[in-house]
């Protein structure tokens, strides 16, 4: 792992829920009328959480593990999921009284991760392919978007490749774990132009942008919460003492009480463990200070 997490500048972090050890707490998204919602991978079930409260309440039960969570541009939530390593990798359409429709299967994918809404499709990173799937909700299509070498993984990592993605500013970035780095795809007419690096000596798990261009990364092995300002500058927010351990995904609220806070959950180091010890998995809240950018690319 090589990892650049800059400063240090420790900011409050509320712990909101907690899941037993060993629970593999993947993913967050959080709807317009403000629920938050977590993947648990290990359970193969999307939960809903009050963002005032903390309850946890069941939402849905799947029949395989389940990565991403992102709502489409109609308000649907969707997620990805399959057993890491072995195809293929499935997208479940959950609608709002939690029933699963299964809505596209991918043959090839070992390893669906993080989707995005880009207009009224969805851009599914695919961490085994070094790719990225292009999904049409309404028809329940899928093609190749990108594939590219820079979406894979480092052979020894034993890291994912392609994992969080984000549309902004006319651009998906994406989080290549393995290989340390975030990379920038430009959008030219809903295709794909030509993949960059955009950041590198950066473990980056999954990550969320906000209206200034920041991105607030989930940094899972590297156990903190990092913020990449525009201008490159990084500052590590929260680490292992906060509650970051196996940081694995952020998202920002979407209501008048939470639109400056992001929502991170985290493993509590069931993948790796900073000090020989597996804590319970989180659901954390975090105060930035600035309003997430909108999610529909």
């Amino acid at each position: 792992m090589n990892h650049d997490g800059g400063k240090t500048d420790v900011v409050p972090v509320t712990c909101l829920a907690t899941w037993p050890r060993g629970s593999f707490v993947e993913s967050v998204a959080v709807n317009a009328a403000g629920t938050v919602f977590v993947s648990l991978h290990t359970d193969q079930a999307v939960v809903q959480v009050d963002p005032l409260t903390g309850t946890v309440t069941p939402f849905a039960a799947l029949p395989a593990p389940a990565t991403g969570l992102a709502f489409a541009a109609d308000g649907t939530l969707i997620v990805t999921g399959g057993a890491p390593g072995t195809p293929p990798g499935y997208v479940w359409r959950v609608s709002p009284d939690g029933a699963v429709d299964e809505l596209a299967v991918i043959a090839e994918a070992a390893f669906l991760n993080g989707l995005t809404p880009l207009g009224d499709r969805m851009l599914i990173a695919d961490s085994a392919g070094a790719c990225i799937h292009a999904l049409d909700p309404a028809l329940g299509t899928v093609e190749t978007w990108l594939a590219d070498p820079l979406l894979g993984a480092d052979a020894a990592s034993g890291a994912p490749g392609a994992n969080g993605i984000k549309v902004f500013g006319g651009a998906a970035y994406v989080s290549v774990t393995g290989a340390d780095r975030i990379v920038r795809v430009p959008i030219i007419d809903g295709q794909p132009g030509a993949p960059e690096v955009f950041a590198d000596a950066l473990r980056a798990d999954d990550f969320a942008i906000d209206a200034d261009g920041a991105h607030y990364i989930a940094t899972h092995q590297a156990q903190s919460l990092l913020r990449l300002a525009a201008d490159g500058t990084r500052t590590t927010l929260a680490g292992p003492n906060e509650g970051m351990v196996g940081s694995t995904a952020v998202a920002f609220g979407r209501t008048d009480t939470d639109r400056t806070a992001i929502y991170v959950t985290t493993t509590g180091g069931t993948w790796t463990v900073p000090e020989d010890e597996v804590e319970e998995a989180k659901l954390l809240r975090i105060e930035v200070g600035r309003p997430g950018a909108p999610l529909l690319g």
